[in-house]
């Protein structure tokens, strides 16, 4: 696995508010926004917000027993089946909702750079992903370098440029719709989050991937924190994991596990009671 070296995580990083994301008034982007209205989502692993609904103005937290709460201040649609909450200028999260409206994975952010397709490239609505965007050269720019990406089938090609063009090509893998993820040197994980038209990418720094479902679909699987050795927010994470995976979304269930392996790395009993739980993954 070739992660990011610490130069092009430091060059990739943004010193902007996260609260750049623009609100997009694309039809797709207007008729997903409709599709949520009033929809209850149980969120999954986090440590506080654990209900979350969208009654067609405001995005709310809601109470255990189904009363909203009082809204946040500041979100944006940023593309077809992504939300974003802004907690502050130094902490934000994004939600990815799966096609069929029944899953959701939010993920806490601590920077992110937006990238365009280069002038001049022929782009297309994403429908297999990652295929559609291979070869699209992404170009983008923050405080600190100029910036291009590009996937080319095997690899994630990223670039930065201060005084001259630094290269590196990296592993990635599919985390989600139309994400891929890579990994730092030091720990770090990154998404790079394509928009569903072809035109636009988001590279996120992430810092926590949680999970969720709409209410009507309650979570089966119940192992207790005694038995699996992990903190009761974890395990409550690798319950679902289990869920995803009984019912075929084995791409986020691998992201799931992936992120509970990282936060486990130091808990050797933990890590091989997930291994074996997920051996189905490996």
């Amino acid at each position: 696995m070739r992660p990011l070296p610490p130069l092009l995580i430091l060059l990739l990083c943004t010193l902007t508010s996260l609260a750049q994301a623009q609100q997009k008034e694309w039809p797709g982007v207007e008729k997903f926004a409709s599709s949520i209205t009033n929809l209850l989502w149980d969120l999954r692993g986090t440590n506080s917000l654990k209900h979350l609904r969208y009654d067609g103005t405001n995005i709310f937290p809601v109470t255990a027993t189904g009363q909203n709460q009082s809204p946040f201040k500041e979100h944006a649609f940023v593309d077809v089946g992504v939300f974003q909450l802004v907690f502050s200028d130094t902490r934000a999260a994004w939600y990815f909702v799966s096609d069929d409206l029944k899953l959701i994975t939010p993920v806490n952010i601590s920077d992110m750079v937006e990238f365009k397709a280069e002038p001049g490239t022929a782009i297309r609505p994403v429908k297999n992903f990652p295929q559609d965007i291979q070869n699209i050269v992404w170009i983008g720019k923050n405080q600190q370098a100029e910036l291009k990406l590009r996937w080319n089938g095997k690899e994630l090609e990223i670039g930065a440029k201060t005084d001259k063009w630094i290269v590196q090509k990296v592993d990635a893998i599919v985390a989600n719709r139309r994400v891929l993820e890579a990994s730092g040197a030091d720990g770090s994980l990154f998404w790079l989050a394509v928009s569903a038209d072809g035109s636009e990418a988001t590279w996120l720094k992430i810092e926590d991937i949680f999970g969720g479902h709409i209410h009507a679909t309650p979570g089966r699987a119940s192992q207790p924190p005694a038995a699996t050795g992990l903190t009761p927010q974890l395990n409550d994470l690798a319950n679902h994991a289990e869920d995803l995976l009984n019912s075929g979304e084995k791409i986020r269930a691998a992201t799931l596990l992936r992120e509970l392996e990282r936060k486990n790395a130091t808990k050797n009993d933990a890590l091989k009671k997930l291994r074996t739980r997920f051996q189905a993954l490996k």
